[in-house]
């Protein structure tokens, strides 16, 4: 029997989706499964697994031959799609015999892992999702353009009010999309989470890099050697040891006061993000 006592009522007033619409939570649908000799309930099932698969990635659940894992009691399965335990117990099943998923048995009294697994010509697929936006470029083009009359030496405050808004959609486009997407650049606010449900923020992971006082001392050289691998830059007298000093300080400053995660660079710069 399936408990609805818990079942909360769903509004039936329904509206046109707009540009500012507020989208519903929802999860990722993998095409593939269109095709495929499986009932309905099996592919909203895998449906589900795959989105507890992200948060697993997210949340380091991977076993010591770094294959991602699951832990999902089959009765909150049940609960959350409204199905009886025991159609959940087959939808499991098919997914098993179509190689969907792999189920390890813990011992007694422990959870099951749930292995969910994609398709060889799937992993190809979600390779080529993957996108980089550099929001240098995308200053660039704007400014190039004539879509501001903000400049390249205009105040951050003021290019970070400007490219922020559009930087965010594209963001929440990406995700809905399905796709990866690396953001790079510096005009992205401290309290960027503000402006994300938890649906978004959920796919997020946000890294700020930050250099130590002893690494700028250190490959001040190095660093003002690669002041232009982004873009090229006409003058940089005001690069100064001082100010990048200054810079970083307040870097690290306003990154402990929204607690966002961030990484001080401090010896070598060598990390795999």
């Amino acid at each position: 029997m399936r408990n609805r006592s818990h079942r909360q009522e769903v509004k039936t007033i329904t509206e046109y989706i707009t540009a500012n619409t507020t989208m519903p939570p929802f999860f990722p649908y993998p095409r593939f499964l269109l095709k495929m000799d499986l009932s309905q309930t099996a592919k909203l099932l895998y449906a589900l697994l795959l989105d507890r698969s992200t948060l697993s990635q997210k949340n380091g659940w991977q076993d010591n031959e770094g294959r991602t894992y699951i832990v999902y009691p089959i009765a909150e399965i049940a609960e959350i799609l409204d199905k009886s335990t025991m159609t959940i117990q087959n939808s499991l099943k098919e997914l098993d015999i179509a190689g969907l998923l792999e189920r390890e048995r813990r011992g007694f009294s422990a959870p099951n892992r749930l292995y969910v697994k994609v398709p060889e010509v799937v992993k190809v697929s979600l390779d080529m999702t993957q996108r980089n936006l550099s929001i240098d470029h995308l200053k660039m083009g704007l400014i190039r353009s004539g879509h501001t009359e903000l400049t390249p030496l205009s105040a951050d405050a003021d290019l970070t009010a400007y490219l922020w808004p559009i930087v965010r959609e594209i963001i929440k486009t990406a995700i809905e999309n399905g796709q990866n997407l690396t953001v790079e650049g510096c005009y992205i606010p401290f309290d960027w989470k503000k402006d994300f449900e938890g649906e978004y923020l959920d796919h997020i992971k946000y890294i700020c890099l930050i250099m130590s006082e002893n690494y700028i001392r250190n490959h001040f050289p190095d660093i003002k050697g690669y002041a232009s691998v982004i873009e090229n830059r006409l003058d940089d007298e005001e690069c100064t040891m001082e100010g990048v000093l200054a810079d970083n300080a307040q870097m690290l400053k306003l990154a402990q006061k929204y607690d966002v995660n961030y990484l001080l660079i401090d010896n070598e710069y060598h990390i795999n993000l």
